[in-house]
């Protein structure tokens, strides 16, 4: 990611709509599946590591890693603690864990971050390799190589997925089982579909960010149609939709839903 997006991004992870609803998102599957706080979670690619600060305050053992030495250093500042620079794209504790806990981790985080990787089938094995037996893994990619804008640029990204390309790639793993799977995002596919498919038909100017929407009024509009699935994940699965999200298991039972 680009030294100078850091800035606005670090400002706006905290209330910026994507980031609130994604918050939610992960805060229900926490609960659909148990997860204790005595479990040992881990973000792969945390950024400044706002939402391994947020786990820690309501209780959770999170620690986490990203590759930019600048976004571990502006989260530490934050008071924010147990994260790690990741060298070689190896996920491990961080060393003042390593007197008190295993090598693995119960639950990895990999939220927007796999797209970010050119060798994402890698990836995923450093995820498998770093999951205790019976671990899990949530994976948020975003969704259709066509919607490929201003933030894919902005962020480095190799790809967008298809869900059957993401699938590919899990099952590539071989002993990750995916448990759930859906798209979201999609009450607000339509409007972003089109501002994107008309800025590359008409060669518009493009925004520094996708990110620039991060006040006032459409900040809240945006939060209040976006939040809204939160309610609908809980009863079905989206067939499209602007991300895609999957629970991964290690070792364990495989019962899509």
């Amino acid at each position: 990611m680009d030294k100078a997006f850091y800035g606005s991004y670090f400002k706006t992870e905290k209330n910026h709509w994507w980031f609130r609803v994604r918050r939610n998102i992960i805060f229900w599957l926490l609960k659909k599946y148990k997860v204790p706080k005595t479990a040992k979670i881990f973000d792969f690619g945390c950024g400044s590591g706002y939402l391994v600060g947020y786990l820690q305050n309501l209780g959770y053992s999170a620690s986490g890693g990203d590759t930019s030495p600048e976004a571990i250093g502006f989260g530490g500042s934050q008071g924010i603690n147990n994260l790690e620079v990741i060298k070689d794209g190896e996920i491990r504790p961080p060393e003042r864990w390593l007197n008190r806990t295993q090598l693995g981790f119960d639950l990895i985080l990999a939220l927007d971050v796999i797209e970010h990787i050119q060798d994402d089938y890698g990836a995923i094995r450093t995820i498998e390799t770093a999951l205790n037996h019976g671990g899990m893994a949530i994976i948020i990619v975003p969704a259709y190589q066509w919607m490929w804008g201003v933030q894919d640029k902005v962020s480095h990204h190799y790809r967008r997925y298809s869900m059957s390309r993401l699938t590919d790639v899990i099952t590539g793993s071989g002993n990750l089982k995916i448990i759930h799977k859906t798209y979201f995002n999609t009450f607000l596919f339509l409007p972003i579909a089109i501002v994107r498919i008309l800025s590359k038909w008409f060669n518009l100017k493009e925004r520094e960010s996708d990110f620039d929407i991060n006040g006032g009024f459409m900040n809240r509009l945006f939060y209040f149609i976006f939040n809204l699935e939160t309610y609908f994940l809980k009863i079905l699965n989206f067939p499209f939709g602007i991300s895609i999200l999957l629970v991964l298991k290690k070792n364990g039972q495989s019962s899509q839903k």
